[in-house]
């Protein structure tokens, strides 16, 4: 009977151990976040923000980030030009552009990757990154945001001091843009002078991500520096209009480019204040 008790009990801890085991072996926390982004470029004229969304699809090490403003606005240019040759007409009133972050960031915490994605004259390109380590203070105080706990940090990014504020409820060590490297998603970041500010609007956690939204390096890229880039967006821009961009026969019209959301006039626009300080 004894014998019997000793099995059973040996059984029990076997079970429990495997149940842990099991536990720690399931899928890590995968989501979509979603950021509001603004930066005063210009230090004579703070009036002038530069404010724009993003998301962030992501899992416990890897994440895509890429503006979702510029999303909504190709989709509606795009389909202004497909109502335009559904009705024959030649001509596409374009409205006001805003202007958008065309650049994608793939960001891999266990490969320690970053890569930069962009897309010119309907060609994919990669550029790799070394990934920044960030050396961050992790400190006691704390606050709430989106109904999560948490924690501040700080830390240089790209040559500026940030604070950010992570969650641990969240365990994936990644954030917007190129910050990373605390133990939770980081839920809002900011630099020194608060001229730089990244703002989590909504998390979704539930459910795997969706098909759209891979976080794998797309497969059609062309990996090359940003030296070699640079020369070829320098070259191929030279002598072409948007009317040589335009391969669909349509005539391009009416186009405003609006920086800042409103048509009244200011102060000629200076970068003065870059979002990268060190390469």
């Amino acid at each position: 009977m004894r014998n019997y008790i000793k099995l059973i009990a040996a059984a029990l801890v076997l079970c429990s151990c495997y149940a842990f085991s099991y536990k720690n072996t399931t899928e890590p926390p995968s989501g979509v976040a979603y950021y509001h982004f603004f930066h005063i470029r210009d230090s004579t004229n703070t009036g002038i923000l530069w404010e724009e969304d993003f998301l962030m699809p992501f899992n416990a090490y890897q994440s895509f980030y890429t503006s979702s403003t510029k999303m909504t606005q190709d989709s509606i240019q795009m389909a202004k030009i497909e109502a335009a040759m559904k009705s024959g007409s030649n001509t596409v009133n374009m409205g006001t552009l805003l202007r958008t972050t065309s650049d994608n960031i793939y960001l891999n915490e266990k490969e320690s990757s970053l890569y930069i994605n962009k897309n010119f004259n309907r060609n994919n390109y990669l550029i790799k990154e070394a990934l920044e380590k960030i050396n961050w203070k992790i400190e006691q105080e704390t606050k709430e945001i989106l109904g999560y706990v948490c924690q501040k940090a700080t830390g240089i990014c790209k040559g500026r001091l940030y604070t950010a504020w992570f969650t641990t409820d969240i365990p994936a060590s990644l954030g917007p843009w190129k910050l990373h490297g605390l133990p939770g998603l980081i839920l809002e970041a900011y630099d020194a002078r608060q001229w730089i500010k990244f703002t989590c609007t909504n998390v979704v956690t539930s459910g795997k991500l969706p098909a759209s939204a891979s976080l794998e390096l797309p497969t059609d890229a062309t990996v090359t520096t940003a030296s070699a880039y640079n020369q070829m967006e320098k070259a191929s821009k030279n002598g072409f209009g948007m009317d040589a961009m335009n391969s669909s026969g349509l005539t391009i019209d009416n186009v405003a480019v609006d920086r800042n959301g409103s048509g009244t006039k200011r102060k000629k626009f200076v970068l003065n204040f870059p979002l990268e300080l060190t390469n």
